[in-house]
């Protein structure tokens, strides 16, 4: 019996120190995820901006700071916040290829003389980071339409930029009719400038702030304004083009025809000096000369010429003799 104690005495140190082996690695775990939620990271990519926002359990969720764009590793507090924008080139494209929209989709507009046009419209920009006006941008929209996801940005694009956008070309174009629109480059132009600078001053009114630059924007120039394109303005009844069409065709035909008309009238007025000049035997005459219908030849004085005389198909036949011509 004194063995079987020794025995057992000596077994159990061993067992102990296997429970305290696995509880040393549970106190770890436990003590690695209390240390992974005291210290946040923060992470942001080359074309991104990260605003810090702190969210512990005993501070109030406010702005702490800009994070710059390609940061690794940057240390937050626990349950902090980073969100993060867009800082690179962007575009809001309203129908066709590449289209934020549908392909299909236009701005539909009325010309001044009520023909309704479907516009297509493209406009570049970048987004202000300068710290409060970001910082604005973030809490007075951001927040709202979740555009710090690629989804919200998109969202938030469709919800400011769109109705700007309609309501720019629909003030400029009731000042220009529709064929002005359509086929003259230098109203198009013109509509595109006005059209531009009233969605320039439209948007900000709008979002409550200048959140957007223009395209060459670099968060150290100036913010410069928003690249605002438009596509020929297309009437959304296609009869309408073809009427054009017809028009510019008859009105083709007419003036090709008055052309025709003038040159005959030059002929005219030709014919009218040389009649008067030669008579109108002589004008005849000299009409014929030049058509190749009457031959004339040069004869020397004194001197002798051979004229050839042409044969006629003989009508008797051909074993008969041939009579020479008198």
């Amino acid at each position: 019996m004194a063995k079987l104690g020794n025995a057992a005495a000596a077994i159990k140190p061993k067992g102990n120190v296997k429970v305290k082996v696995i509880g040393g690695l549970i106190v770890a775990v436990i003590a690695l995820i209390i240390l992974f939620n005291l210290f946040n990271f923060a992470n942001t990519d080359a074309n991104r901006i990260g605003l810090h926002y702190g969210g512990g359990v005993i501070e109030d969720k406010k702005f702490k700071s800009i994070v710059p764009p390609g940061s690794t590793n940057k240390l937050i507090g626990p349950g902090d916040t980073l969100y993060t924008y867009p800082i690179d080139q962007r575009s809001y494209i309203i129908g066709g290829d590449g289209a934020d929209t549908d392909a299909a989709d236009e701005v539909t507009v009325v010309s001044k003389d009520n023909v309704r046009l479907g516009v297509r419209v493209q406009v570049y920009f970048t987004l202000n980071r300068d710290k409060d006006v970001i910082k604005s941008f973030h809490e007075r929209i951001g927040l709202k339409t979740e555009a710090y996801e690629e989804s919200g940005w998109n969202d938030m694009l469709q919800s400011y930029f769109r109705p700007q956008i309609d309501r720019a070309l629909s003030a400029v174009a009731t000042n220009y009719n529709w064929a002005e629109l359509y086929n003259n480059e230098a109203k198009k132009s013109a509509f595109q400038s006005s059209a531009a600078k009233e969605f320039t001053r439209l948007l900000p009114a709008a979002v409550g702030g200048d959140y957007f630059c223009g395209p060459g924007y670099n968060g150290s120039n100036d913010c410069g304004e928003l690249s605002f394109t438009i596509q020929k303005p297309m009437p959304l009844d296609k009869g309408i083009i073809d009427g054009l069409e017809a028009k510019q065709r008859a009105e083709l035909a007419k003036a090709t025809q008055e052309q025709k008309n003038q040159q005959v009238n030059v002929e005219l007025q030709s014919v009218k000096q040389q009649v008067a000049m030669l008579g109108a035997n002589g004008y005849l005459l000299k009409t014929a000369i030049e058509s190749g219908k009457i031959q004339f030849m040069v004869i020397p004085q004194n001197g002798n010429v051979s004229i050839p005389v042409p044969t006629t198909t003989p009508s008797t036949p051909s074993d008969q003799p041939t009579q020479p011509a008198r």
